[in-house]
């Protein structure tokens, strides 16, 4: 149990790391624009030509630089926590099956960074882009797909917890009546 709150607690720093240290700086860098890795539904050939025109130098940097350094980790860790919880609270089968979606969506992850690189620094190539496109709509999904099976897990313990009951006014706890009294 300790481990799977030690990784909720590092993905959650990774998660807010890229929030606050390279995210603001993309999106300044380009105008507004989000970078690839955050884009759920996916994005097109003229989506990505309009980035990279828009991306400065500094922003390019980040996103190649500190941006991908992060998530070189972060997919690993995300796996690691849903795999480690799902494996600790749901059966069998459903910690298995979970646990294959959850590596899935890493690979697909590691897959989309390798690509969101080659679009970064190479001729863009419609093919690449429909393909890291593709990987970035897998990875989003099954990363929702394991957050909402988490939150599942939560809601339901906390439904089961037992509960306390408070004693009710002037019913002694401890101790029985006095007959006579």
């Amino acid at each position: 149990m300790l481990v799977f709150w030690a990784l909720v607690v590092v993905v959650g720093g990774l998660y807010l790391a890229m929030m606050v240290l390279t995210v603001p700086v993309l999106l300044r860098e380009a105008g507004g624009l989000k970078p690839f890795d955050f884009r759920p539904f996916g994005y097109s050939t003229e989506d990505v030509n309009r980035y990279l025109d828009a991306i400065s130098e500094e922003g390019l940097a980040t996103y190649l630089g500190l941006q991908h350094q992060l998530d070189l980790v972060f997919p690993l860790v995300l796996a690691a926590m849903f795999v480690v919880g799902f494996r600790r609270f749901l059966g069998s089968v459903a910690g298995l099956v979970m646990s294959v979606l959850a590596v899935t969506g890493a690979v697909a992850d590691y897959s989309e960074n390798a690509l969101v690189a080659t679009l970064l620094t190479e001729p863009v190539q419609p093919e690449q882009v429909v393909l890291a496109s593709t990987l970035t709509i897998v990875k989003s999904l099954l990363a929702t797909i394991c957050f909402v099976v988490m939150i599942w897990i939560g809601v339901q313990a906390w439904r089961a917890r037992p509960t306390r009951k408070a004693p009710r006014k002037g019913v002694r706890k401890t101790g029985a009546r006095k007959a006579g009294k």
